[in-house]
């Protein structure tokens, strides 16, 4: 079973290429989050996590339902990351988040996508993007693919426990001071869809006479402003001309034969 976590779609269409080569299903955690379903998850085979890398660490709304969550059948668990750069200190944690759920680590797998990071203003281009996702990321999603179909374990993914506070701290600014929709904007672009409402996984969206009342849940996922269809949803004025990169789908590039 794969189990994912996504705000623009990085996250999912790892999992559902890996579930394609693994002959394995998908299951998305947003849904579970958004709509309070209970955290219980039954699999024969392995269990993969499929999720963003915040600020080095996995995101804690992410942690925290694993954490919750019932696991029965299998007793391995394998992680993925994907991440724009290539650093990610989580693995310790979330190898002692495996120990801690009776489950055998079968280790973190890096996969470099496409930077999404909006805030940071450095968003490729959508034909940059997916240059690097069908050149970079999908060599790397088959080899995770294969690791997990032979029952491998993934090598040099631990890292340490002074890796580990480094990043957690990192994560805890980031997490204060930098996953807040305080910021945001709505531009007269706005049509009124709700589809930013619709996608949020924490419902920190309402309508209100058509127009997003953005609330004090926000995790920073951007799902929001990369589902947006007329990209109406900035961070002030810091985003207005940051491109508002959102993953292509891969049931739709399978069905293209680009992958």
């Amino acid at each position: 079973m794969i189990l994912y976590f996504t705000g623009t779609g990085n996250s999912e269409f790892a999992a559902e290429y890996i579930a394609d080569h693994i002959g394995d299903e998908c299951v998305s955690l947003n849904d579970i989050i958004k709509h309070r379903k209970a955290p219980v998850f039954h699999s024969e085979k392995p269990f993969v996590i499929s999720a963003p890398v915040y600020a080095g660490m996995y995101p804690v709304i992410v942690t925290k339902l694993l954490r919750k969550a019932k696991f029965t059948g299998s007793k391995k668990i394998y992680f993925v990351a994907t991440l724009g750069s290539k650093s990610c200190g989580a693995g310790y944690s979330l190898r002692n988040l495996a120990r801690d759920k009776g489950l055998e680590f079968g280790g973190l797998f890096c996969i470099s996508m496409p930077n999404n990071y909006i805030a940071g203003g450095n968003v490729p281009s959508d034909d940059d993007a997916e240059y690097k996702i069908k050149y970079t990321s999908i060599p790397l999603m088959e080899s995770v693919s294969e690791i997990i179909s032979a029952g491998e374990t993934i090598p040099h993914t631990t890292g340490n426990a002074v890796s580990t506070v480094i990043s957690e701290g990192v994560s805890s600014m980031f997490n204060k001071y930098m996953a807040s929709s305080d910021a945001y904007t709505v531009s007269a672009d706005c049509i009124s869809c709700g589809k930013c409402a619709k996608v949020c996984p924490v419902n920190n969206i309402m309508m209100v006479g058509g127009e997003p009342l953005f609330r004090k849940k926000c995790i920073g996922c951007y799902a929001c402003m990369s589902s947006c269809p007329k990209k109406a949803i900035n961070i002030g004025q810091r985003s207005v001309n940051v491109n508002k990169y959102h993953c292509p789908k891969y049931k739709e590039w399978k069905e293209k034969g680009i992958v």
